[in-house]
């Protein structure tokens, strides 16, 4: 069955709009993730920047979208709220659920303060709640500047490599001692992890569990600088020493809790 002239102007009209409502969530988006204050805390997963729905409202209405305009006019708090669910809707952003301990006071505003609230994230929320104790956090992050200049950093440097072969001669030259030298040192770590492993299976299994030998222990601790990852260059335990301790720590602190 083949369409009207009128069914296809229709067709078309409601995909451009489609597309300009995408536009223009976009876009009021983008404006809102870099003017919200947000606050950190933790999902099961990670580290995370959440936002409670009443800050969200209180955003949008400050913002030039609160101010008469043809792509958006969000002339209340009721209009605001409901463009929000919509973004909602579309997971521009994601619900959050409180998680509260058992016997706790949740509502004790210094020990938020002290400590990251949790969360759980809500998969499919009903709606979008203008409420500041509604919390919801960004789906995505927007690119930083260092973001775009590290980008940038590493597409020119993809160049530079394909030109190596018109660089000059004494360039080309010095590349070469670089990456020779790279690959050396490279490769030296590389062993040197396989040896530390070999000799830790040597140590463990003549001892039978006993005593743990690690050539550079800190290597892997990418907490501590470069000088402190060479410290000490080895380390010898009693694992079963280390063990009563950690048990005698655990004996001591159950009278407290």
């Amino acid at each position: 069955m083949t369409k009207t002239k009128e069914e296809k102007e229709k067709e078309t009209k409601m995909k451009e709009e489609k597309k300009r409502v995408k536009r223009v969530m976009d876009e009021v988006s983008r404006s809102l993730q870099t003017e919200i204050k947000t606050t950190e805390g933790k999902t099961k997963d990670k580290s995370i920047n959440y936002f409670s729905g009443a800050a969200l409202v209180d955003t949008l209405m400050s913002s030039k979208w609160a101010e008469e305009n043809d792509e958006l006019y969000v002339e209340t708090r009721l209009d605001a709220a409901e463009f929000c669910t919509g973004l909602l809707a579309k997971e521009y952003f994601i619900a959050l659920h409180e998680k509260t301990k058992k016997g706790s006071d949740s509502s004790s505003e210094k020990k938020k303060k002290k400590k990251l609230l949790k969360f759980d994230v809500i998969n499919d929320p009903e709606e979008f709640h203008d409420d500041p104790n509604k919390y919801y956090m960004w789906k995505y992050s927007l690119m930083g500047k260092w973001a775009w200049v590290i980008g940038g950093v590493v597409l020119l440097g993809v160049i530079a490599m394909a030109l190596v072969p018109v660089w000059p001669h004494e360039a080309q030259a010095v590349f070469r001692y670089l990456t020779t030298g790279s690959g050396l040192f490279l490769g030296f770590l590389v062993g040197l992890l396989i040896v530390r492993g070999i000799v830790f299976i040597l140590v463990w299994g003549g001892s039978k569990g006993v005593y743990h030998f690690w050539i550079l222990p800190n290597i892997n601790d990418d907490r501590l600088g470069i000088i402190e990852t060479f410290k000490p260059l080895y380390s010898l335990s009693n694992y079963y020493e280390k063990k009563e301790k950690s048990t005698d720590c655990d004996s001591a602190l159950i009278p407290l809790l």
